[in-house]
């Protein structure tokens, strides 16, 4: 489980969110849901410890984030940004093997059980039978599936993911999520993702972190419901 402790977040003077108090629990899947320009992605890149809040802390294990050393942070929490990795001719495995550079020496050697994880992410996201394939060579779905791999590799207990269904049709939409809920349940991991697609996520999500008006407040079931409803005037 990962905590906000009265944590702030600034952006160029504006205050995107303030003194923020919550919980979230281990083996869940948490949709983070706002307006464009609430401050989604400053509060994700917060929570990885890959910037700095401007007051209070993110707590893991009783361990502030931004307290620890860059090592120690990539065995605890990992980042799928919304970039996708596109390096021609590179295969599959060896980006999902990226993930395991926090426990390899320091020449980067990958050990037979670096090797086996590796083959378990892949296997875990449905992407075995594309391990030697280049990834850019992929689809944009196929690509997010061996981002979300790669993290897995990684074997930290929180996973945070900015608009990891963005760019998709709405079938892998639909698809993405199912996973990330599915990986949430099975490996008891904390996941966290930003996503404008409430359709895609309502189904499997069993919280919504709800930013607007620099609060965060978490809800689920009808509330959740209720309350985004509220927010997008669906």
């Amino acid at each position: 489980m990962i905590t906000l402790s009265n944590l702030t977040l600034a952006y160029q003077q504006k205050c995107l969110l303030r003194s923020a108090n919550v919980t979230f629990g281990s083996g869940t899947l948490t949709a983070l849901v706002g307006r464009n320009g609430a401050g989604k992605s400053t509060l994700l890149r917060a929570i990885a410890a890959i910037d700095n809040p401007a007051e209070g802390s993110v707590l893991l294990k009783g361990e502030n984030l931004h307290k620890l050393n860059a090592e120690q942070r990539a065995k605890l929490i990992s980042f799928v940004s919304t970039q996708r990795v596109r390096i021609a001719n590179m295969l599959c495995q060896d980006v999902v093997a990226i993930g395991r550079a926090p426990y390899t020496n320091w020449l980067g050697s990958m050990q037979p059980q670096d090797k086996l994880l590796v083959s378990n992410a892949l296997e875990a996201v449905g992407m075995s039978d594309f391990s030697r394939r280049a990834i850019d060579t992929l689809s944009d779905g196929e690509c997010q599936r061996i981002m979300i791999a790669r993290a897995l590799a990684q074997q930290t207990p929180v996973i945070v993911l900015d608009e990891p269904t963005a760019f998709l049709d709405i079938p892998t939409r639909f698809e993405i999520c199912r996973l990330l809920s599915d990986l949430a349940k099975s490996s008891g991991k904390t996941i966290i993702f930003s996503t404008h697609d409430i359709d895609a996520a309502m189904p499997v999500c069993d919280t919504f972190a709800i930013l607007e008006n620099a609060t965060l407040t978490l809800h689920s079931g009808a509330e959740a419901q209720e309350q985004i409803k509220t927010l997008f005037s669906l």
